[in-house]
C-alpha cells in the first residue's frame, strides 16, 4: 500500500480508484471535474496590481480589482490558494506590534482595517478592503491584498451572480461568513 502524507492527500485532493484489490487509478479531483465546473478564478497581476475575476466554465470575465500588495519586507506569497469563505464586517486583532503603533483591537464592522470584508486564502493572508485609494497600486502591505471597499463589494456582487457563493450565515460575533459553493481559486504568481 501506497502511503502519502495528509498535506499531500490534502492539496491534491486525491481520488482513489480500486479495482478488484488492486490500485487501479491515483487522479487529483480537480482533473475528474467538479459535476463539469472548473470553477471560478481569481488572478493577481502583480506588476499591474490588479486581480482579475474570471468565471472558467462560462468564460465570463468579472471585474478587475485594484489592489495595493505586500512591501518588500513583506512580500504577498505566491502560489495557488483555494478559497472557502467570504467574511463580512471582519473584525480584526493586531499582532504585537500594532499596540505599539497605536492599534487595538476592532470589533467586527465595514469601518474596521480589514473594510467590507476578506477573503481568506492562506493562514493569516487575505484578500480583503479597506484601503484608501491613494495606496492603490503600491507594494505597502503587510502582505495581503487590499483593496478599496467598493470594488470589494462589486467582486463579491459578480460572485454572487455566477453562484459561487452560498446564503450568508450570521456568527455571534457579529460577522457574516458566505461559503463558496463552486470551486474557486486566487492565484498569485
Amino acid at each position: 500500500m501506497v502511503w502519502m502524507s495528509a498535506l499531500i492527500r490534502q492539496q491534491m485532493r486525491i481520488k482513489i480508484l480500486r479495482r478488484s484489490r488492486s490500485l487501479a487509478l491515483v487522479l487529483p479531483l480537480w482533473l475528474l471535474g467538479n459535476g463539469g465546473d472548473p470553477g471560478v478564478l481569481l488572478e493577481l497581476d502583480r506588476a499591474a496590481y490588479r486581480v482579475v475575476a474570471r468565471d472558467l466554465k462560462g468564460g465570463a470575465s468579472g471585474p478587475a480589482l485594484r489592489v495595493a500588495v505586500g512591501s518588500p519586507a513583506h512580500p504577498t506569497p505566491t502560489g495557488n490558494f483555494p478559497l472557502r469563505q467570504v467574511v463580512h464586517n471582519p473584525g480584526w486583532s493586531p499582532d504585537s506590534a500594532a499596540p505599539r503603533a497605536g492599534g487595538g483591537v476592532e470589533l467586527p464592522s465595514g469601518e474596521g482595517p480589514l473594510g467590507v470584508a476578506e477573503i481568506p486564502f492562506l493562514g493569516a493572508y487575505a484578500l480583503h478592503g479597506g484601503l484608501r485609494p491613494p495606496l492603490l497600486g503600491k507594494p505597502n502591505t503587510l502582505g495581503c491584498l487590499r483593496s478599496a471597499d467598493p470594488q470589494l463589494a462589486e467582486l463579491l456582487a459578480w460572485l454572487e451572480q455566477r453562484g459561487a457563493l452560498a446564503t450568508e450565515e450570521s456568527l455571534s460575533s457579529g460577522e457574516w461568513r458566505q461559503p463558496f459553493v463552486r470551486p474557486t481559486r486566487l492565484v498569485i504568481y
